[in-house]
Formats: structure tokens, C-alpha cells, sequence
């Protein structure tokens, strides 16, 4: 069996991970990355703001989707369209998008290989075993960054517990086309959650989600009808996955550092993941850059922490019921709230004052 010693570790090559190591390899520590799928294309929206492109320098030769306006339909049909000013939404293919990312920390030093993770013994000196193609490996190593998804096996090695999620379903329309983001709230198709009608590079992606992973197909098929639309549910285009939800538990254990969905690292409310997955690697590399582990928390909370828990709140008042959504959208309409919403969503403003603005304009309508 071969065995790698490098300096860092980094199991999982979607965005956090593939950040992670590019920034670690910038700063000249060896690094591996280590994804279990290399051609993997994840049932997700895609979506984030332009604005990533530009904070993390990414070149922009890939397809994806500009989209100037977001849509919300609350559950009486009530439609609010919002002409995003200032940035646009891309929505992007993900097994191509993620390719970029992993070849960009490739280009930069690290050395990316496919493996399933089969073993791990943690301790100063971090050993983990993988199954790739041509068989079993090893690498050792000080420091393990684990950004292996909602169900991550370094988790589940250690004897923790998986995250919290909300289960959802997708399907893709080539046929179909919208030149808006859209949001669908009602509990009928989606409760205590949204339906949406993402635009892709080639067609739209149509999904919901659901706390009961039972009950999803279900949902997604009400949601169907709701929008006049038929899909054979029996055949593959419909596809699961997890969207995990935050509760702030989770960062390190020791030199094991968790980034994006496997430590929960989702915007609560909108679900907004791959801008913060990004970030956490971020962070989880800076730290091991200062051979400070206990940093990255700190970094962490110091930039969303108010953000995510405020994010949290609304999540749990606005989807309470369908009478609490139809007062979202009532919200919304109000051009100060837009505004206030775009820097922070869509120009991703760190200042703390704009949130506390935006704070106090929700206070207004909800009080």
C-alpha cells in the first residue's frame, strides 16, 4: 500500500474543499485533497452571486446562467418580482464548477486523487486510509480539513453524529426557461421550507424540500401541479439530496477541522451554501497556515455568526405557517428592505452596521 505524508489533508473536492486546499497550496504547505467522485454532479441549484467570482478570483470561462430578478409567490399566488441592482445571481453547472475549483488548487501545488475514505486513526499524526481505483492508500498527516459533504465519512469515523438536514428533490426541465430565480412558498408542496424554479445554462431545475425524506416525491409533485407541469416521478431526471441545517455546534476536534455542509455551514433561511462553504475553507486554511486550529472558529463567528443565527430566526417565524409566508412576501415589497437585502445577500457587505439596519427593518413589520 502507498503512503503520502503531507502536511495537510483535506478530505472532499467540492467548494469548501477545493478552496481550502488552493489557499493552503498558495501559502506553500503540502496538501492533498482527496474526493471520492471526481465527475460527481450534485442535484443542486448552483446558484450564488457574481460577486464570488470576483472575491475569490475565478475566471468566469465557464457556463453559467446570469439572472437579474428574483421571484416570490406566497402561498395565496401573490407574485413579487425584485430586479436585483447592483449584481446578479449565476447559476452554474456544479460537477463543472467544482472541476474548476479543484483544478485551480491543482494548478496551485496541491495534489488532488480520487478515493473513497475507508479508515482513520486521529491523533497528532493523522492517518487515513483510502479505496481508489487502483486500490488502498494512505496518507498521513498533521492536520485533516473535513469538507465531505452532509454525510461525511470523517463524521462517522469519529464517532459523531450526522448532521441535521432537510431532505429535498429536483428534477430538470431542458423544455422550460425563466429568466428569474424563483421562490414558492406553501405549506400544501412545501412545509416549513420553499419550492423553487432555479434557471440553469440549458433549461430549469424545479424542486422543494421536505423534513420527511417520505414525503418529498410527494411534495414535489403537488408542486408540480401547482405550476401546471407533468413529470414521470418513476424515472431518474428526479433526484434527492440533503440540505443540511445549521446549529453552530460543530467546528474542530482537535487538528480535525469540519468546513461547508459537514459542519452544517448552510445559510438558514434562503439555504444558500457554496459562497460559505468557500469562506469556511477559507478560514479552516488560514488557521492552518498560523498553526492555530482554535482560529478558525473565531474567524467563523467573528464574520456570520450574527448573520446565521439572525438567519435562523426568520427561518423559524416566516416558515410557521402560510399566514406568516403571505407576510413575507408582504415585506419584501418594501423597496428599503430590497435594498438593504441586496448588500447583504448579493454584494455580501461585511459591514455589521447593515445588518443591524436590516434588523430593524424587520422589527418594523413584525412588531
Amino acid at each position: 500500500m502507498t503512503t503520502y505524508k503531507v502536511d495537510v489533508l483535506v478530505v472532499g473536492g467540492g467548494p469548501a474543499g477545493a478552496t481550502a486546499a488552493r489557499r493552503l497550496a498558495e501559502a506553500g504547505r503540502e496538501v492533498m485533497l482527496v474526493e471520492r467522485d471526481l465527475s460527481h454532479q450534485k442535484p443542486c441549484g448552483g446558484g450564488m452571486p457574481s460577486s464570488v467570482f470576483k472575491e475569490f478570483q475565478l475566471p468566469e470561462d465557464i457556463s453559467f446562467k446570469r439572472v437579474k430578478k428574483v421571484s416570490l409567490v406566497s402561498p395565496a399566488g401573490r407574485r413579487l418580482d425584485i430586479e436585483l441592482k447592483g449584481g446578479e445571481l449565476r447559476t452554474v453547472d456544479r460537477r463543472e464548477f467544482d472541476r474548476m475549483l479543484r483544478a485551480i488548487a491543482s494548478e496551485r501545488g496541491a495534489t488532488v486523487l480520487e478515493g473513497t475514505l475507508t479508515g482513520l486513526q486521529s491523533g497528532k499524526t493523522i492517518k487515513a486510509v483510502f479505496t481508489g481505483r487502483d486500490g488502498q492508500y494512505e496518507v498521513k498527516a498533521g492536520y485533516l480539513i473535513a469538507s465531505d459533504g452532509v454525510n461525511s465519512s470523517v463524521r462517522r469515523f469519529l464517532g459523531l453524529k450526522p448532521v441535521n438536514y432537510v431532505y429535498t428533490v429536483t428534477s430538470i426541465f431542458d423544455s422550460m426557461e425563466t429568466d428569474s430565480c424563483e421562490f414558492w412558498f406553501g405549506s400544501e408542496h412545501a412545509p416549513g421550507f420553499y419550492s423553487w424554479v432555479f434557471p440553469k445554462s440549458s433549461g430549469v431545475s424545479i424542486g422543494t424540500g421536505s423534513s420527511n425524506p417520505k414525503t418529498a416525491r410527494d411534495s414535489l409533485k403537488r408542486f408540480l401541479l401547482r405550476l401546471n407541469r407533468e413529470i414521470a416521478m418513476e424515472n431518474d431526471a428526479v433526484r434527492g439530496y440533503k440540505i443540511p441545517l445549521w446549529d453552530g455546534r460543530l467546528f474542530r476536534k482537535k487538528n480535525i477541522i469540519f468546513a461547508g455542509d459537514s459542519a452544517g455551514q448552510v445559510m438558514p433561511f434562503s439555504f444558500e451554501g457554496i459562497y460559505y462553504a468557500m469562506k469556511s475553507g477559507e478560514f479552516a486554511a488560514q488557521s492552518v497556515i498560523e498553526g492555530r486550529p482554535a482560529l478558525y472558529e473565531k474567524l467563523w463567528k467573528g464574520r456570520f455568526l450574527s448573520r446565521f443565527r439572525f438567519m435562523k430566526v426568520l427561518q423559524s417565524y416566516f416558515f410557521k405557517s402560510d399566514a406568516h409566508a403571505e407576510r413575507l412576501v408582504h415585506i419584501f415589497s418594501n423597496p428599503e428592505m430590497q435594498t438593504l437585502c441586496m448588500r447583504l445577500w448579493l454584494k455580501k457587505e461585511k459591514s455589521r452596521g447593515v445588518l443591524i439596519s436590516f434588523i430593524k427593518q424587520f422589527g418594523k413589520f413584525i412588531n
